[in-house]
């Protein structure tokens, strides 16, 4: 069986959505200090994994990001993985379900944290 590839929608519209955030983000509510940085996969960035085309996001949804990371619907602790807490932000526009934001809080300094992956989902688990 072959690898399925997946698309990527907009990639330099999205690229350039990520870019304009002003790293890092702040969560005042919880005290975090949000940075995007590393590498996901061996041959692909943080960037790259968040735009692909199965996660299902456009470009109005990563302007909402930064705002969102402040005034979330719900705020959980991820049940599968460990340190890892999930931002679910309203979308805009006709679009349904919600921008979940996955976050890993780093072991040695619990007031910084990166942003694991972004996709959308319709529940809020």
């Amino acid at each position: 069986m072959s690898k399925r590839k997946l698309k990527v929608f907009n990639q330099k519209n999205l690229i350039a959505a990520i870019r304009k955030w002003t790293i890092p983000l702040h969560d005042n509510k919880h005290g975090f200090d949000i940075y995007i940085e590393g590498r996901a996969r061996s041959n692909q960035t943080r960037e790259e994994h968040i735009i692909e085309y199965g996660h299902g996001l456009k470009t109005r949804d990563l302007n909402l990001v930064p705002k969102g990371i402040s005034n979330y619907i719900d705020y959980k602790k991820d049940p599968v993985y460990k340190n890892t807490f999930n931002y679910y932000i309203k979308r805009k526009g006709e679009d349904r379900g919600f921008i979940k934001v996955s976050i890993r809080i780093d072991d040695y300094n619990p007031k910084r944290a990166w942003i694991k992956t972004i996709f959308i989902a319709y529940k809020i688990k």
